[in-house]
């Protein structure tokens, strides 16, 4: 390989896979894409499994969503509202599912294509960043009930909770307009991927901040917040124990712990979900040169079906763990049921 390294790639569809071109030189190699590595059942398996994981993730995050604000025991929850952000984050994932290869077969426009790319990486940025930081609101919340159970009411307000989830909000997407500000320019014919398009500065910067508030703020809190409530669990007597005028009290703050375990769920599922992603992209990039080997590139497809499964498990979480969300679910559903048989 000499200095004057020139590398055109010139694109044939076949099943919307593409070869590549590589020019070095006077040499020119012709390189397969992932997709006809890994060949047409495999790739047709994957674009099923993501489009399910679509759909579960846009009505399970969606239903999430109208129960916090239909219902008055959780809407006036200022925990619930920070679930319902959470939740909407994860919507936009899905979202961006239905983005990438479902999209391409509804238009073979250059400009369309390349204005969806753009499309499915802000809902990414969105999302990812959105699993992060409300994750740490929730985990903020419940650190706050924790250590000063008699105070939460009046320092985590309705109010306060709702300033501090537009003022994250904002941040998203200043922080997400800010990076693709730096982004390269699409070419989703080519590839319409999260690394393909974002700056490599930027993208450093993403897995660092993902690495330090996960590990370095969110799980120490929850050591602390997961400590204080084993402590207290042990020490305090049984609620039957208090006398009447003060179970109610007890009851709820019994009520604050169990929440703090759902939110514990939450965090746990993302980092086994995300974090096997992202080791294994960065072995991959680091130990490994293109074209990926058949099997290198299952593994990753794989990764990233197990990464994508957070934004569909919260849901299933909340209803499991919460009775409030459980009887919200539960209506709503009974609803759509009353009214398809009416219309029946």
């Amino acid at each position: 390989m000499d200095g004057n390294f020139a590398l055109n790639i010139s694109k044939m569809r076949f099943n919307s896979t593409t070869t590549e071109t590589i020019t070095y030189g006077n040499t020119s190699v012709l390189q397969p894409s992932d997709d006809e590595i890994l060949g047409p059942a495999v790739v047709l398996t994957f674009i099923i499994l993501r489009a399910v994981q679509g759909i579960l993730s846009i009505v399970g995050n969606l239903v999430t969503i109208i129960a916090v604000f239909t219902f008055e025991m959780l809407r006036e929850n200022p925990a619930c509202r920070m679930v319902a952000s959470l939740a909407l984050a994860d919507f936009f994932w899905g979202m961006a599912s239905f983005c990438g290869n479902p999209a391409r077969q509804l238009s073979s426009s250059v400009s369309f294509l390349n204005s969806l790319c753009y499309v499915r990486v802000f809902f990414n940025l969105l999302s990812g960043h959105g699993n992060v930081y409300f994750t740490l609101l929730c985990t903020l919340d419940r650190y706050v009930f924790i250590t000063r159970p008699l105070r939460y009411q009046s320092i985590v307000t309705l109010a306060r909770a709702s300033r501090a989830i537009l003022i994250v909000w904002m941040v998203l997407v200043l922080q997400t307009a800010l990076i693709l500000s730096l982004a390269s320019t699409a070419d989703a014919e080519k590839q319409c991927s999260y690394e393909a398009v974002i700056n490599r500065v930027a993208l450093r910067g993403i897995i660092a901040q993902f690495v330090l508030i996960t590990f370095c703020v969110i799980v120490p809190l929850y050591g602390v917040i997961g400590y204080i409530s084993w402590k207290a669990n042990k020490t305090e007597p049984h609620i039957s124990n208090y006398p009447p005028e003060a179970q109610s009290a007890q009851k709820e703050k019994l009520q604050g712990r169990k929440w703090a375990k759902t939110i514990g769920l939450v965090l746990g599922s993302y980092i086994i979900c995300y974090t096997p992603f992202l080791v294994g992209d960065l072995v991959v990039v680091f130990s490994f040169s293109k074209p990926y080997p058949f099997e290198i590139l299952l593994v990753r497809r794989m990764l990233t079906t197990l990464y994508n499964m957070q934004a569909i498990l919260n849901p299933f979480i909340y209803a499991w763990k919460n009775v409030h969300f459980r009887q919200a679910y539960n209506k709503l559903l009974s609803r759509r049921r009353q009214v398809a048989s009416i219309q029946q």
